[in-house]
């Protein structure tokens, strides 16, 4: 209490410690919140949040010196407001983050110019990305078909290859599709990232929800927090139309062929780091791994399907024969 009265213009009424950095205070007009960190990066990312959405993140208050945050030996504080969280079942919490997570980026949203060394560079690591995982498929699977005797993961790995082969095609061809463009547009559609895609930085309140924690936020191509998003709850009812909705509302075409190259691009050489390739075990670590590229996958093919041409009316083919 004295630390908050010496550093803010506020009378506290009352003060609670709720966990080991965060401190509920009271005051005759107000509830606040008192938070340490280790690090003061975040600040700017989320005054700037907040400019951009004053309803769905918390303002930061200003010292007595006209500070952001409050230098201490815990660490740098810094005061905002306290919301109460309200249960919310997790279908609802879910689609809810994904709605904040667009109207995040799409008020923040904006063009960078590149130029051709920066496009070059980006495409030569995309380009090493894709090829350095499909060369290890195909050379896993050489080994495998080679062997008279396979154990039940080499086993699975020869079923699932069709799956990964054309996740990895249509990711290199969302990446030529987004090179392509970039390259006569020179434009990169780039929006403020939250970066810890969580849940858990998600606060459900009875007339706004909050998104809290920026520290590793940054500006970049908007739909790196929906590949984390897919990968982290594909599991959940409805993701998969929440992630669809979320790509056809992109008015540029690039973020959705970025989409695309992140998440259909397995990083296989990391998934047989983890595994022997000998256990049962490892047969349910690369499906986990693979699913959420697996609905990608789906989604990619139902925004990529030929679309049928419209039936005309009989009568009026009829008039115009006539």
């Amino acid at each position: 209490m004295a630390f908050a009265m010496a550093h803010y213009d506020i009378e506290i009424l009352g003060a609670s410690q709720l966990t080991d950095k965060v401190f509920k205070i009271r005051t005759q007009d107000k509830v606040y919140a008192l938070k340490f960190s280790e690090e003061d990066a975040f600040v700017m990312k989320q005054l700037y949040a907040y400019k951009e959405m004053p309803d769905h993140v918390l303002p930061i208050y200003q010292t007595r010196a006209g500070l952001n945050v409050a230098q201490t030996e815990r660490g740098f504080a810094h005061l905002t407001n306290y919301v109460s969280k309200i249960p919310m079942p997790t279908e609802k919490r879910v689609a809810d983050y994904s709605q904040l997570l667009r109207k995040l980026h799409t008020t923040t949203g904006l063009e960078i110019e590149k130029h051709d060394v920066e496009i070059t560079s980006m495409y030569q690591t995309d380009y090493q990305r894709i090829e350095r995982n499909f060369a290890l498929l195909e050379q896993r699977m050489g080994e495998v078909e080679l062997k008279a005797s396979r154990s039940p993961f080499e086993w699975y790995l020869m079923m699932v290859y069709p799956l990964l082969y054309g996740m990895y095609r249509r990711s290199d061809d969302a990446m030529q599709k987004f090179y392509r463009q970039l390259a006569r547009k020179k434009q990169l559609p780039v929006a403020m990232t939250h970066g810890d895609v969580n849940m858990a930085n998600m606060l459900p309140c009875a007339k706004h929800s909050f998104l809290i924690n920026f520290e590793n936020s940054e500006f970049d191509v908007p739909t790196r927090d929906m590949a984390l998003f897919l990968n982290h709850y594909h599991q959940l009812p409805g993701v998969r139309g929440m992630v669809t909705t979320y790509l056809k509302e992109q008015k540029n075409p690039l973020v959705v062929h970025d989409f695309f190259i992140r998440t259909l691009c397995l990083d296989l050489v990391a998934v047989f780091d983890e595994i022997s390739g000998e256990s049962l075990l490892d047969i349910s670590i690369l499906n986990e791994r693979i699913a959420p590229g697996m609905v990608a996958l789906q989604i990619y093919d139902e925004l990529n399907a030929p679309k049928r041409p419209e039936k005309s009316d009989k009568k009026d083919a009829k008039g115009k024969n006539d």
